[in-house]
């Protein structure tokens, strides 16, 4: 099992259909990657917050869905 990458550091996406490039995400966030099939996004108390194809998934999308996760946990009640 590979782990998680380290919280707060670039992670480079390779792969998909388009040009490889680094994903950043909002802070506690980490891509598992102990699938080789499915990159797993994990929000900072571990749980898995989204799930992509590793062999498709866009870092802007993977980029996206941390923000509105985050926005999601954050938001004033």
């Amino acid at each position: 099992m590979r782990p998680f990458v380290a919280l707060g550091k670039p992670m480079r996406l390779v792969g998909g259909t388009g040009p490889s490039r680094e994903v950043r995400l909002q802070p506690g966030y980490s891509l598992d990657l102990s699938d080789p099939g499915v990159l797993v996004l994990r929000c900072p108390h571990g749980t898995a917050a989204a799930h992509f194809s590793a062999r498709g998934a866009a870092a802007e999308a993977i980029e996206q869905e941390a923000r509105m996760h985050y926005r999601e946990r954050n938001r004033s009640a």
